[in-house]
């Protein structure tokens, strides 16, 4: 983890490492939540939240556009969720927000991990 945050220059929430060490990736409905992978992998992992954000990097409009954004969970082509590390809470959890695509909106859907998991189970296992 402490490789991982080095390279992206910022710690992650709390409860997203607590979710880590714990469960280390779920899927709800198809898609994953983005984790950390093996370090053997992580070129080639769709999965993991560095090489999303390593991705994403490489694109300068997105890089403008999005200066604090990483990605967290991508369900399906409509919506995808990040963390705003714009902004931290005194528990230094970052909010996660959603991307509504088909409508070009973001939103604040949770103001932590713990949260957005709690919210995003309620409405996906129904």
């Amino acid at each position: 983890m402490v490789e991982v945050e080095a390279e992206l220059g910022f710690e992650l929430p709390p409860s997203y490492c607590w979710w880590l060490k714990n469960y280390g990736n779920g899927q709800l409905n198809g898609g994953s939540i983005l984790s950390i992978g093996p370090p053997a992998y992580r070129d080639i992992n769709d999965h993991d939240i560095l090489y999303i954000h390593r991705l994403n990097l490489a694109d300068e409009e997105w890089c403008k556009q999005f200066p604090n954004r990483l990605d967290l969970f991508i369900p399906d082509s409509d919506e995808l969720y990040f963390f705003d590390r714009s902004s931290k809470d005194e528990h230094d959890e970052f909010p996660v927000m959603c991307y509504d695509l088909m409508n070009d909106m973001i939103y604040e859907y949770a103001s932590s991990f713990s949260e957005f998991l709690e919210k995003l189970i309620d409405e996906r296992s129904q």
